[in-house]
């Protein structure tokens, strides 16, 4: 009996001396599995905080952009009134001038009226007073010519300033719309497992482009890229890319996504 003791402690020994080495050899495993997903999750992070960065330059030159607009603005506005103080002068200066045809006009009848036959004989103060209205007269119109010349130019300048201002809003509406993707957080709706494609909740109407680049997220880590392969209004059809995703996790229903890289 003391014989058969010996021999079952033998065996439990060597039974716990198996077990003890299959353990050690599946914690090795694991750790070695964890050490990559650690070394995985350093990296997701480290581009999740590029992005971050290229996300606030682009705010950054986006308040640039609206300056410049701004600046147009104020300079089109500008122009205006410039083209405003013309028009008040080519007005005036009509008024002087049909004021100086009435003049004239006078002028002449009253000398039909003193000289009936038309033989106008010289008279040194008349010669002089015709003279001077015929010189009010001619520069009234160069005066009017030029006003002219800076209206037509005026006009101009406005419509360089108003195209581009409006040149400018297309550039920020089109920024505008990159910058709303940029902040877009869309969410996985369906997956399919066996052809490794997903549905998500944002399209065409959001902004999304077919050169998108998609990441899913899960809490705060990046857990797989996305390519587009069909683009609707109101929702994407996506693949997984294959070599994108962190091992032992699958894309499911809910997980989160983001745009990349959008400028």
């Amino acid at each position: 009996m003391k014989k058969f003791i010996m021999i079952l402690a033998g065996l439990t020994m060597l039974g716990s001396a198996v077990v003890g080495v299959l353990n050690k050899n599946e914690l090795a495993a694991v750790n070695s599995e964890l050490a990559k997903l650690k070394a995985d999750v350093t990296e997701t992070t480290a581009k999740l905080g590029e992005a971050e960065d290229k996300r606030d330059d682009s705010q950054e030159k986006e308040v640039q952009a609206k300056d410049t607009r701004n600046q147009a603005a104020a300079a089109v506005s500008e122009s205006e009134q410039k083209l405003k103080v013309v028009q008040r002068a080519v007005e005036e200066s009509g008024s002087e001038l049909q004021k100086v045809e009435i003049e004239k006009k006078e002028i002449d009848l009253a000398i039909r009226k003193v000289f009936p036959d038309g033989n106008i004989k010289t008279a040194e103060d008349l010669q002089m007073n015709l003279t001077m209205l015929k010189d009010t007269l001619t520069a009234s119109q160069n005066k009017k010519t030029e006003l002219n010349t800076q209206l037509g130019s005026a006009a101009q300048a406005k419509q360089t300033q108003v195209a581009k201002v409006k040149e400018e809003e297309n550039f920020q509406v089109q920024r505008a719309q990159r910058l709303a993707l940029n902040s877009l957080i869309a969410t996985v709706i369906a997956v399919n497992k066996d052809w490794g494609f997903v549905m998500i909740n944002a399209g065409r109407s959001h902004g999304v482009t077919p050169e998108a680049s998609l990441l899913v997220k899960r809490g705060n880590t990046r857990i797989a890229r996305l390519r587009i392969v069909n683009l609707e209004d109101m929702v994407v059809i996506a693949d997984i890319v294959d070599d994108s995703i962190v091992k032992g996790i699958e894309v499911q229903p809910g997980d989160k996504v983001i745009f990349e890289n959008v400028q």
